[in-house]
């Protein structure tokens, strides 16, 4: 007998309340909210007055559209309101902020691979950048007067 490694969670049932709940709270219409999950405005009615009940998967994406939260448990405390991306440290980011992101990465990953490979060969590390240091000279002249 093969056992499933791969057990899924147990099935949540969302309430119709908690999905009305939800809508409004994000300022959302019916039509709006219909629109936003690609389903007929009469689904969501039937959802929201419990006639149907409620799949979980369009309420789990009703809560990342509308900014509540991100699908998995790393994104925890990060959300989308408005066109920003918001930290858990309440951190915002636009899109204009994240354009250079990957670029920024990719920069930081190939300075680490050239610095591996130095150490690898075992050559010293670079230091033309750096200037060297001077011991600056005594500045006082000396003073007759003064003993």
């Amino acid at each position: 007998m093969k056992k499933c490694r791969n057990r899924r969670k147990p099935y949540r049932p969302v309430s119709h309340e908690k999905l009305r709940e939800t809508r409004i709270l994000s300022g959302l219409s019916k039509k709006e909210a219909a629109e936003m999950l690609r389903v007929t405005y009469r689904t969501l009615h039937n959802w929201e007055s419990g006639r149907i009940q409620v799949p979980y998967a369009a309420f789990k994406l009703l809560h990342i559209l509308t900014g509540y939260e991100l699908p998995s448990d790393a994104w925890r405390g990060w959300r989308f309101s408005g066109d920003a991306l918001w930290s858990p440290e309440g951190k915002k980011f636009t899109a204009p902020d994240l354009n250079y992101l990957s670029l920024t990465f990719a920069m930081a990953n190939q300075w680490r691979l050239e610095r591996e490979e130095k150490r690898k060969s075992g050559l010293p590390p670079e230091r033309s950048n750096l200037l060297p240091f001077v011991r600056p000279k005594n500045g006082r002249k000396k003073n007759s007067s003064i003993g």
